[in-house]
């Protein structure tokens, strides 16, 4: 079964509905923990039912994906502790 690391992008794609890109933060074996929206919640989700993207998906994936943890400068990343105590949006409202 494929591995995936902090920040790859993936496709979610089952098979009976729009397939949906994403973000993975973590790799848990039979599942990854992945963001599919702009909020910092991550879906457990069966990578039997993921993909990697392709370039031209992630070219056209909407912007803001996990919000800020996927940012280079997040402090953070891969213990966020939710949009409301954001470390990393406290950092970019300092800016």
């Amino acid at each position: 079964m494929e591995t995936y690391s902090f920040g790859d992008w993936v496709v979610y794609d089952p098979g009976y509905k729009e397939p949906e890109i994403g973000r993975v933060t973590e790799d848990r074996g039979d599942s990854a923990f992945v963001c599919y929206h702009t909020g910092c919640t991550a879906s457990s989700t069966y990578k039997r039912s993921l993909r990697r993207a392709t370039e031209a998906e992630i070219l056209a994936a909407p912007g803001g994906i996990g919000h800020h943890r996927f940012d280079p400068w997040c402090p953070s990343a891969k213990e966020c502790p939710g949009l409301g105590r954001c470390e990393a949006l406290a950092k970019a409202r300092e800016r």
